[in-house]
């Protein structure tokens, strides 16, 4: 997609027939906001007499916007022109036009794509009080704990004096916060906190409350962060399982492997292998004759997923040790990923590599997606400085119409060309003098890395030329306020991961501007351009001067996974960099090549989950009718003794439904743990059927489809025995020689960093298909 015009009213004359063209085929990102300029022009008019009448008075306008009909242009231009002065007054922020121009088009229901430092929280303000005040139930989802709380508390002064009730969930509320803060006009929450709730009361009984109401209209800030980048991740709601035994001695063993000898790391640096000799150390190591052999084979798992944990699993670039704990990383964001974990084996054989306490065990009770969770609403609307270039996305995952507004001031930010070296030690040599350069200037720089480990190694490299830089990552993200609120003054160096991409304003400090403004430098590229974006938008807020720049290098990861190159540039200088404009293509392309790829994971795991998605509904649909809906209790028991009407009779007895209640959903959830558990192992290895000539995908639909058909006759069974096995006296669960977990926890996992066996294969194929390709470019 081409690059829209932000930094003015008017574009210039020779791209105004690609934007008509564009808007012709209806391309993503290219919908027209400024369709409706006319009514912002009508707020300013109907808001101009408002500025002189006293505060009762304006409550009483307050009042006369009633009940807001969107579709209403004039109820839409009423609501806004007295929402824009309670904001002035309430808030003390007075809405820019075009942020106006914002909030209209996100009440019809479109995305704005809107720069860095143009407001995009009083949008979220004034969008969330119109929808509520149209009859809608809002949820507000932000990309953090700390946005919504603090948002939330921010926005409240303007909700309520428009009569409307405001609250925030985060972690650590109890269930009775919840329910009540679920109960407000307007919620501020994460979409995973949303998630989770939806997981428990999945699992509800009748003696618990429903936290979660209908999902309806859903304001999503940072839209693309928040629905695409954590899309396809598993919210997991789990309970406590039995320990997995393990031979303590095999973390020192594979530990004491060399790379190699013992064993290979494949191309990418995703996946690992033994060599004989390294099998021949791990059997000796443990004692075992054939580590292949049948009886073994849980060892050889065990041992495998160790190596993997230890060859490829790197500290301070996938997690960090914190308070004796790992917690993962997020690559998109550079953040610690809060309850994150990596699926148990590889988490627990991390954790024993760290020498920590192995975290408890789990079984997965349910899971879904996040993208399943956004699904659930009735309408989404959303915004981000980078949403144009999620325009395809949205529009394919959400069926969402995004386009830009542009920016209050002319952007005057200067976006240089790449610096792209030979190596990586070259681009980082050049990278810290230029920083340097800067720094003597008066120039406050932020620099933007990929990983922790990066961060730390580039301050360390500024250290030793005299500039003392503010580390920011995951190590110290409490400091963020602190640390962001100082980058922006004179001579300031601060270096990041991409956690400063996110909700972060850098205003610049006296003497900064004259310096030129806040120059970002980004030692090399991420794996979305979107991220490169994100970056470059710390720069040149509200008109200031300001200057990007990436110093990449054809040793970086967004090359070296993507490509192999077989042939040297042309053109060198004595520093290593490289003028060969094939190359800077090069680079671009294999940019593309990424994003292409995390572009097919994320359709091939929707489409793995659409059927599983439409299971879990039909499961649910089966609860709520048994919770709320006595008939559906007696029309299950019927089925449960199909030929004994008496005993469905007895169990439909009002001194025996509250237990027979209990028994059907325990086993109705049993048996969807089940499914899902034969689900994970089936998709495994579903991935073979390919060398049958079958379709993988079907074959996995067509097993889970057969699977689904005999969870319920086999729920029924198991309700049939425990019925009719309980003790006369029986009341409860234990009664019945059941229980549910003694606790439950939810958390999210994160696949395979490094890919998995499926993914290989893919690549693989895809190889081969690409013959066509140039013998000096192949791909990984």
């Amino acid at each position: 997609m081409r690059e829209p015009k932000r930094t003015g009213d008017r574009a210039p004359w020779w791209r105004r027939p690609l934007d008509w063209v564009g808007r012709l085929r209806q391309d993503p990102g290219t919908t027209n906001l400024r369709r409706y300029a006319q009514l912002i022009d009508s707020i300013d008019e109907e808001r101009a007499p408002l500025r002189m009448v006293s505060d009762g008075e304006l409550d009483g306008h307050i009042v006369g916007t009633g009940s807001v009909s969107l579709s209403s242009d004039a109820a839409v231009v009423r609501f806004l022109a007295v929402a824009s002065e309670v904001s002035h007054r309430r808030l003390g922020l007075d809405p820019f036009r075009v942020q106006l121009l914002a909030a209209v088009n996100m009440l019809r229901g479109r995305v704005v794509d809107m720069a860095t430092g143009e407001g995009k929280t009083l949008v979220g303000f004034l969008v969330a009080a119109g929808l509520a005040r149209s009859g809608r139930r809002v949820h507000v989802l932000s990309a953090n704990d700390y946005l919504a709380g603090r948002d939330a508390a921010a926005g409240a002064p303007l909700f309520t004096s428009f009569g409307l009730s405001c609250a925030a969930v985060v972690d650590g509320m109890s269930e009775a916060e919840r329910v009540a803060a679920y109960r407000a006009d307007i919620v501020y929450a994460t979409v995973h906190q949303v998630g989770f709730d939806l997981l428990r009361d999945r699992q509800r009984t009748p003696t618990s409350k429903r936290l979660v109401p209908d999902l309806d209209a859903a304001v999503v800030d940072e839209i693309d962060a928040v629905l695409l980048d954590d899309a396809m991740v598993p919210l997991v709601i789990a309970g406590d399982a039995d320990p997995i035994p393990e031979d303590a001695a095999l973390t020192g063993i594979i530990a004491s492997l060399t790379v190699d000898e013992d064993y290979t790391i494949g191309e990418g640096h995703r996946s690992v292998s033994f060599t004989e000799a390294g099998v021949t150390r791990v059997e000796a190591g443990l004692g075992v004759d054939d580590l292949y052999a049948q009886e073994h084979v849980d060892l050889l798992t065990a041992a495998h997923v160790a190596l993997h944990a230890q060859a490829l699993v790197e500290r301070d670039v996938h997690y960090l040790v914190a308070d004796g704990k790992v917690r993962l990383i997020n690559d998109t964001r550079g953040r610690v990923a809060d309850r994150q974990r990596w699926p148990d084996g590889l988490h627990a054989a991390i954790e024993r590599k760290e020498g920590l306490e192995v975290s408890q065990q789990a079984e997965i009770l349910d899971q879904m997606l996040v993208e399943t969770v956004a699904r659930g609403y009735r309408s989404i609307t959303g915004m981000s400085g980078t949403a144009f270039e999620a325009a395809e996305r949205l529009s394919e995952d959400l069926n969402l119409r995004t386009g830009v507004v542009p920016t209050n001031h002319p952007c005057i930010r200067r976006d240089l060309p790449d610096r792209l070296f030979v190596t990586a030690e070259q681009r980082d040599t050049a990278a810290a003098e230029a920083v340097r350069e800067a720094h003597a200037s008066g120039q406050p720089v932020l620099v933007g890395t990929s990983s922790v480990a990066d961060s730390e190694r580039f301050a360390s490299l500024l250290t030793d030329l005299g500039v003392d830089a503010s580390v920011l990552n995951a190590k110290n993200d409490a400091a963020e306020a602190e640390i962001i609120a100082h980058a922006g003054e004179y001579g300031a160096v601060t270096v990041s991961t991409q956690m400063a991409g996110r909700g972060v304003d850098i205003r610049l400090g006296p003497g900064a501007a004259e310096a030129g403004g806040l120059l970002v430098l980004g030692v090399g590229r991420y794996d979305s351009a979107r991220l490169d974006r994100q970056l470059r938008g710390r720069s040149g807020r509200q008109g200031d001067p300001g200057v990007s720049v990436f110093y990449t290098s054809i040793e970086d990861e967004v090359v070296t996974e993507q490509l192999r190159v077989g042939y040297e540039p042309r053109s060198v200088s004595a520093e290593g960099r490289i003028s060969d404009s094939k190359f800077l293509r090069l680079y671009e392309h294999a940019q593309r090549v990424a994003e292409g790829k995390l572009l097919q994971l994320h359709r091939t795991t929707r489409n793995y989950h659409k059927t599983t998605d439409r299971h879990r509904q039909m499961i649910l649909d089966t609860r709520e009718r048994i919770l709320g809906d006595p008939e559906a209790l007696d029309d299950y028991l019927a089925q449960v003794w199909s030929y004994e009407s008496e005993k469905a009779a007895e169990w439909g007895s009002p001194d025996k439904r509250d237990l027979a209640v209990e028994a059907v959903l325990y086993q109705l959830d049993r048996a969807w743990t089940g499914h899902l558990n034969r689900l994970a192992a089936t998709r495994e290895g579903i991935h073979l059927r390919v060398l049958g000539r079958q379709n993988p995908l079907d074959e996995f639909n067509r097993i889970a489809i057969e699977d689904f058909l005999a969870l319920g006759a086999e729920s029924i069974t198991e309700v049939r025995d425990t019925l009719e096995e309980a003790p006369d006296d029986a009341t409860s669960l234990a009664d019945l020689g059941l229980r549910r977990p003694s606790s439950t926890w939810t958390y999210l996992v994160t696949d395979n960093p490094f890919g998995s066996e499926a993914d290989r294969i893919v690549a693989f194929l895809g190889k081969v298909v690409r013959r066509n390709r140039p013998p000096s470019i192949s791909y990984t």
